[in-house]
């Protein structure tokens, strides 16, 4: 894609209700983050809307946003929920809002309210004049026939899905291919080649950009920018279909070239960024995922370079998808094995899962003898095995003998929430220890243990999953304490690169982090 088409983000918010720390308080705080990321405009909903009562958090959102002078860029999207209806008087202030404001966005909150989307449908009839367009979040607990039911009876109605992910595409899928008034929203899909699937399988008219929340920062352009769509595509995501269905007077719709000579701004035009990336968390997988039906695993891995050379990234550390169900030894044998042809581009981590200990400890000498081996891969979460369990010691010793990192999935569960390595990291000082996911939702403790221990570090894919601000991780741990990884091929590397790239500091941070770190790292081998 030359340039960027204009941008409206279909899922913004404002108001202090949301998140815990909010991510954007005002109308300004918010035209602020769109300025610096190049969003040209905006559907937005109040957090103070979200409750039983929405009709005071609606007005209250027209108001912000007519101080903000903001009516050309924020476009309101307006809450509903059945209690309008027996509230005197709701209904009437409510539709004078509506048609005083010719709002035609209209969003539900269904979770934990003990109503669903059919307790609507007197208010969604009543608006069917108005052609309103309905956003529907997937995290809200709507189960699949709700949704088929209510698309169903409104079918002029369309529903665009917000913020999906990997876990809820099977259902996603299902949905849109039973109801064609049902679109899928970009903010949350980082996953690999998602986009360009959705096209292929349901039209590049279905998709619907949207860039989501704060921690994502410019992930979602990111992704947009390197999909491997045609222009007229890439367009209509990035804009067409959200003003079609809004029936929005449209802004011009040439690309525009993307100003700057900034890393994240050359990785917007596809540019090298003039360093060697050094991809720190990868798998690639031998059989088919959800999102790409190949199942031959050199294409893949041509697939990968590909990708890599697209990005800049001069050499991926990979570990199987395969060793989170299959015998270790057998996994870690083929890896290398496939690898081979590739030379440096490649290196891997060897899984050690402690069921195959007796099959792996004998031959930990003569797999790290070889180049390609350089640490160690833990999956704790899918093996069902917490990573206190004794069985591990040996495999600690053996990385603290050879100073070899370990880069373990950390994430807030009984196997492998960060707390757990409290004890486990100063016992093994020479081992380094890289927290996958920066712990996600548990980084807070994340912190704390890098904090504590020099051998600790935070590593970068699916850290958007906490909201905490990751300029002030970074003042915290320091940027040589972030190892960067993209969890490719499963999520999507410019997504993850976009995210981080895009954040609020100067590149000089980024550098150690992409890649200067995790050589340091490797370079203490014993």
């Amino acid at each position: 894609m030359v340039g960027l088409p204009p941008l409206f983000d279909a899922s913004k918010y404002i108001g202090t209700g949301f998140p815990e720390h909010p991510d954007f308080p005002t109308a300004a705080d918010l035209l602020a983050h769109l300025d610096r990321l190049g969003v040209d405009r905006a559907v937005v909903w109040h957090t103070e809307a979200r409750g039983p009562r929405p009709v005071a958090g609606n007005e209250q959102l027209v108001r912000e946003i007519a101080a903000a002078g903001a009516q050309d860029r924020l476009i309101p999207s307006f809450a509903i929920a059945p209690a309008m209806i027996g509230e005197r008087g709701a209904m009437d202030r409510f539709l004078d809002l509506v048609k005083g404001h010719c709002v035609r966005a209209f969003r539900v909150w269904p979770k934990g309210s003990g109503w669903s989307l059919r307790d609507i449908a007197p208010i969604m009839q009543t608006l069917l004049p108005l052609k309103p367009v309905l956003f529907l979040d997937v995290w809200q607990d709507v189960k699949k026939e709700e949704v088929l039911s209510f698309a169903a009876e409104f079918p002029q109605t369309p529903i665009i899905v917000t913020n999906p992910m990997w876990v809820h595409y099977p259902v996603l899928y299902e949905l849109m291919e039973a109801r064609p008034n049902v679109y899928a929203e970009t903010a949350l899909m980082h996953t690999y080649r998602t986009i360009e699937y959705l096209v292929h399988r349901f039209s590049a008219e279905r998709i619907i950009f949207g860039a989501g929340y704060r921690s994502n920062n410019g992930a979602a352009i990111a992704s947009l920018a390197h999909a491997e769509i045609s222009p007229e595509h890439a367009d209509l995501i990035a804009h067409g279909n959200l003003q079609r269905l809004l029936e929005i007077e449209p802004p011009p719709s040439t690309p525009r070239p993307v100003v700057g000579n900034r890393l994240w701004h050359r990785l917007l035009r596809r540019e090298r960024l003039g360093m060697d990336i050094m991809d720190a968390h990868a798998h690639l997988p031998r059989t088919a995922s959800g999102w790409d039906h190949r199942t031959d695993f050199d294409a893949h891995v041509r697939d990968t370079l590909h990708n890599m050379d697209g990005i800049g990234v001069r050499t991926m550390i990979v570990a199987g998808m395969e060793v989170a169900q299959l015998d270790s030894l057998e996994g870690n044998t083929y890896l290398e094995e496939h690898m081979r042809p590739y030379g440096d581009r490649f290196r891997g981590y060897f899984a050690f899962n402690p069921e195959y200990a007796e099959k792996l400890l004998p031959r930990l000498d003569e797999f790290f003898s070889r180049p390609f081996y350089v640490g160690f891969k833990l999956l704790n979460d899918y093996w069902h095995i917490p990573v206190t369990d004794p069985r591990f010691a040996p495999m600690w010793e053996y990385a603290d003998a050879h100073r070899l990192p370990i880069l373990l999935h950390t994430w807030q569960s009984q196997y492998n929430a960060p707390r757990m390595v409290r004890d486990i990291a100063p016992r093994y000082p020479n081992a380094i220890f890289l927290l996958g996911h920066s712990g996600a939702s548990d980084r807070p403790d994340a912190e704390a243990l890098v904090q504590e221990n020099p051998n600790v570090y935070l590593e970068w894919c699916g850290s958007f999953t906490h909201p905490a601000d990751w300029r002030e991780t970074l003042e915290r741990v320091g940027n040589r304490r972030l190892i960067f990884g993209t969890d490719g091929m499963g999520h999507d590397p410019a997504w993850e690169l976009g995210r981080l790239l895009s954040l609020d500091l100067p590149d000089e941070t980024f550098i150690p982090i992409l890649g200067d770190n995790m050589r340091g790292i490797l370079g203490r081998r014993r």
